[in-house]
């Protein structure tokens, strides 16, 4: 769509092919329901993956004895 309004016809004048390029270029700026939905969904899976990791790191045997050497420590 943006290619034509960067196509010069000869019974177009300079304001009507600046006013077409700027209709183009608003139009390439519309956000849709649908990007908003496929932005959020991209980011709770984000969060998801982190969670995960979190909650497979904290059922680590080894990071779990870490942890109970390290509060022995401080009680010390």
């Amino acid at each position: 769509m943006t290619d034509a309004a960067n196509h010069r016809l000869p019974e177009q004048g300079a304001f009507r092919r600046v006013l077409a390029a700027a209709g183009a270029f608003l139009q390439a700026l519309d956000y849709t329901s649908l990007d908003y939905t496929l932005d959020r969904i991209e980011c709770l899976e984000r969060e998801v993956g982190r969670l995960k990791e979190e909650l497979r790191k904290s059922r680590d045997p080894a990071a779990v004895d870490a942890h109970d050497a390290s509060a022995a420590a401080l009680e010390h």
